[in-house]
């Protein structure tokens, strides 16, 4: 994992600006993510349960979702299931101070990219929430990657069929006038 401060700024000049969905019971918190979001470009929008950020969800197009689990109404386990039904690739930070109920490997296995425990310290918080957008934007490269080289495989079998048929047409043409020549 990325510890030093080094990499934490290597990881701030190349994360873009996006729009961020935070959620969360406590103001406090939604409070100081928002600001420590806002301060590196982000723009935040929060939800104080599972239940309005699906509200939220409907109203406008999110990056990312930073989501506490113990909410009322909907918990964060619920909403993650519920976010990831409708888009898979939408990167969810997982954040609880429950970490004697729920984990990491029970956040990761739900679908979320990244896990927090509360409390935790301003740096670690950025510097996490950076390599999860990082690593976002790091598969949509390589699954665009993957799609150009499928569309450009396709296109060179379809091109190669191509060739594949005027050449069986030839050689049709080729037998169809040697037997008339008998």
């Amino acid at each position: 994992m990325l510890k030093n401060t080094d990499e934490l700024k290597a990881l701030d000049m190349i994360t873009s600006h996006y729009k961020v969905l935070i959620v969360d019971d406590e103001e406090s918190i939604k409070k100081l993510i928002g600001t420590l979001l806002s301060r590196k470009g982000h723009q935040c929008v929060t939800a104080s349960n599972g239940l309005e950020a699906l509200d939220r969800i409907k109203e406008n197009s999110f990056d990312a979702v930073v989501t506490d689990i113990i909410m009322p109404e909907m918990d964060g386990i619920a909403l993650t299931k519920a976010l990831l039904k409708h888009n898979q690739n939408l990167p969810i930070m997982i954040m609880t101070g429950h970490t004697d109920q729920y984990s990491a490997e029970i956040a990761i296995g739900l679908g979320a990219r990244e896990f927090v425990s509360k409390p935790f310290s301003v740096e670690e918080f950025i510097l996490r929430f950076h390599k999860m957008m990082y690593d976002h934007k790091v598969l949509r490269e390589i699954e665009a990657k993957k799609n150009n080289v499928i569309f450009n495989s396709q296109k060179e079998s379809m091109e190669k069929i191509s060739e594949l048929e005027r050449e069986i047409d030839h050689l049709k043409g080729r037998l169809s006038s040697k037997y008339l020549d008998y």
